[in-house]
């Protein structure tokens, strides 16, 4: 029977769902009311879930979360409670993270795993001011914000796109905010950084419009337009840097804009055309070690069944697959991204992560080796550069491995070298 006392009941609770075997999220969930379960889900970020889920597979999913970005649990710390809201510190290898809870009639009520965001130390706000710009991108105005260094410039200038996903300026991910770091971080160190909304952030795109230049490709050719327009950025040392589907898209924007002087891809791919066989990255996103139950097995099929669709052309253009229909693929399968940063006149700088456990995720780690091989095969101008950084995840932050997507949900930021090595070929791009 389940302690009427609400310590002892968020305590043990507690207790199960730090632990580190899979059987004890089931043994949390059981001192879960209706109104808890319910509570446990909504806590979970929607843009991190990969089919449904219910209340155990969500604890499990946070646990990893946990796992990935403070290490091996150490167990409950302090627990205070006030009436029936009961807060208790979960401790961890290389931190702690406060669980707050609700007990009553001697079941968890409530659940909530609170984490803010914070600017990163290495960012000094008193070497940059940042002022708000508008991107005019013909039928939409966009929001942006543009940090610039202090003293009389002029300064090379970057814009930031954002990856895949509905991004503000910031390019918030639940509790990480990836092109605010590295915009202040950039600012820092002497390098004007302009950020903007992405378009499906506040305004809608037609499905018969939606391809990569007109989600991503079109706006970022504006946003050059405005950076290279303020007086204290030097028109002459434009850069773009691109995430994960920014970076895909980099070369094509360079290459649309002209008289871009660098190309920054921060893990993104080289190339877009599909293997049929190749869905390694889906099983570990829908289980860290890869061993997936029947439903998930299920997920997966699906995913392997779309593969040979897409690399066969063989769908609609009012088609979705994989959330996107087939005028998206289209777009994108008719580009390489490759070779147009091999024949554009300016350098890349193509950053790759790695962040797998090679025995419990090895084919991931062959797939992240691969891929960055594909960029070292590439001549990527005199000044181009690839750099493999193992140990960071797709976001750039540090952290333990396996683990899942939801360590976003637990506020980091970019780690403070990948920062610096943009900064530093930035500038040494823009010296020449």
């Amino acid at each position: 029977m389940p302690s009427r006392d609400p310590k002892a009941t968020a305590t043990e609770f507690a207790a199960r769902f730090a632990a580190e075997d899979a059987a004890t999220a089931t043994e949390a969930a059981a001192l879960l009311s209706e109104t808890g379960r319910e509570a446990v889900l909504d806590a979970f970020s929607a843009g991190l879930q990969f089919g449904e889920l219910d209340a155990e597979d969500a604890l499990e999913e946070f646990r990893y979360g946990l796992y990935g970005q403070y290490g091996e649990s150490a167990g409950v710390g302090d627990v205070t409670t006030d009436d029936g809201e009961v807060s208790v510190e979960l401790v961890f290898a290389d931190g702690s993270q406060h669980l707050d809870l609700r007990v009553a009639d001697g079941e968890v009520a409530d659940f909530a795993l609170p984490s803010e965001y914070e600017p990163p130390a290495y960012a000094d706000t008193d070497a940059f001011t940042e002022r708000d710009v508008t991107v005019d991108a013909g039928d939409v105005a966009l929001d942006g914000t543009l940090a610039v260094p202090d003293g009389d410039g002029p300064f090379a200038g970057v814009v930031l796109v954002h990856g895949a996903g509905i991004h503000d300026p910031d390019g918030t991910a639940d509790e990480s905010k990836l092109l605010q770091d590295f915009a202040w971080g950039l600012a820092t160190e002497g390098i004007a950084a302009l950020r903007y909304e992405k378009r499906l952030h506040d305004h809608d795109v037609a499905p018969e419009e939606h391809t990569l230049d007109t989600v991503v490709v079109d706006d970022a050719v504006a946003a050059l337009d405005e950076l290279a327009s303020a007086d204290t950025v030097d028109e002459d040392a434009l850069f773009v840097a691109g995430h994960s589907q920014g970076g895909l898209a980099a070369p094509r924007i360079a290459d649309r804009h002209g008289g871009v002087a660098g190309v920054v891809s921060l893990d993104g791919p080289s190339g877009t055309e599909p293997d049929p066989d190749d869905v390694r990255h889906l099983r570990y996103f829908l289980e860290p070690d890869g061993d997936l139950d029947e439903d998930q097995e299920a997920l997966l099929a699906q995913q392997q069944e779309t593969a040979p669709r897409l690399v066969d052309r063989d769908y609609e253009p009012d088609e979705v697959l994989r959330d996107k229909p087939g005028r998206w693929w289209d777009s994108v399968l008719d580009y390489d991204p490759g070779a147009l940063a091999e024949s554009i006149d300016a350098p890349v700088f193509a950053l790759k992560t790695g962040r797998a456990d090679p025995e419990a995720q090895p084919e991931l780690v062959e797939m992240h080796r691969e891929l960055l091989a594909d960029w070292r095969d590439l001549d990527l101008g005199e000044a181009g550069r690839v750099a493999f950084y193992d140990g960071l995840g797709h976001y750039f932050q540090t952290g333990h491995e396996p683990s899942t997507m939801t360590h976003l949900q637990f506020a980091d930021n970019v780690a403070e070298h990948a920062v610096r090595d943009v900064a530093e070929w930035v500038r040494g791009v823009a010296d020449t």
